[in-house]
């Protein structure tokens, strides 16, 4: 990201004399359609982890809109089930020397915990990095496109519709694994109506909504509450073209399925979810 973004989720900032900022959420479904979905989705959860990290960052004057940034690092946990979407929290800096990082609290309007979240980050000082981005996206071009990807079926991946799906069934049952492909058709308005972004890369909303996808097809189509996870980034996931998603560990006594993330042979991602089942037996 190089500049701070127009539209503003959090609101009401004070910032206290520790850096530390309290702010309040907008509740506007027409503005935020991803409102519409549980409170503890990933998508809600990554993109509230957006905003409110540089809303915040920009109302105390840490977030400078003439570099690039990128998330390295980000991890949740989600309050107790039935706790409502949030509206009121606060961040706390947490980065260290000459690198950007957040920790963020947030409320229902109960007061009841919805999320602990945090993040750190690293700024780009290449003077030029759009055309260093544009020398990435072209080698990859030069990698054969997936014409007819094979995408599993919505109930598979426990999305409503089957244009949100972004992952091909289960590979290989020794090793588990799938191949996703997210391209800026699929992962953008209106084909998608609850994600957004730069539209540079696959961002941290769509892995984390890779990583719900995966565990749902490994654990057969299961439905599933995503009590919290993390995330590590190693290099960028190019858009429209297809990427590796593979089992690195299920603890099923603890809910946790870990995964790796690579893209033409090259590791970019690891992705941690945790989960509670929703069956009804």
């Amino acid at each position: 990201m190089s500049k701070a973004p127009a539209s503003q989720f959090t609101h009401s900032h004070i910032v206290s004399n520790d850096g530390s900022v309290t702010f309040h959420c907008s509740y506007d479904e027409d503005k935020w359609p991803w409102l519409a979905l549980h409170p503890f989705d990933p998508i809600v959860v990554q993109t509230v982890n957006y905003w409110a990290s540089v809303e915040t960052g920009t109302a105390r004057g840490t977030f400078d809109p003439t570099k690039w940034s990128a998330l390295t690092q980000t991890e949740w946990v989600c309050g107790e089930p039935g706790v409502g979407h949030a509206t009121h929290g606060f961040a706390e800096p947490i980065g260290e020397a000459g690198g950007p990082g957040f920790g963020l609290t947030f409320f229902d309007q109960e007061n009841s915990l919805v999320y602990r979240m945090s993040g750190t980050g690293v700024i780009f000082h290449n003077r030029d990095f759009e055309a260093w981005r544009e020398q990435a996206k072209e080698k990859m071009a030069a990698q054969p496109a997936q014409p007819d990807f094979p995408y599993a079926s919505a109930k598979a991946v426990g999305v409503a519709t089957q244009a949100e799906s972004f992952l091909s069934a289960i590979r290989n049952d020794n090793r588990p694994s799938a191949l996703a492909l997210i391209t800026k058709k699929n992962g953008f308005p209106p084909a998608h109506p609850y994600l957004s972004g730069s539209g540079d890369h696959v961002n941290s909303t769509q892995l984390a909504d890779v990583g719900r996808q995966f565990t749902s097809l490994l654990l057969g189509g299961e439905p599933l509450m995503i009590t919290g996870g993390k995330m590590e980034f190693l290099r960028y996931v190019e858009l429209g073209r297809p990427f590796e998603v593979e089992l690195a560990r299920h603890d099923s006594s603890k809910n946790i399925v870990s995964m790796t993330v690579q893209q033409a042979g090259r590791p970019c991602a690891t992705i941690e979810i945790r989960y509670q089942s929703q069956r009804q037996d």
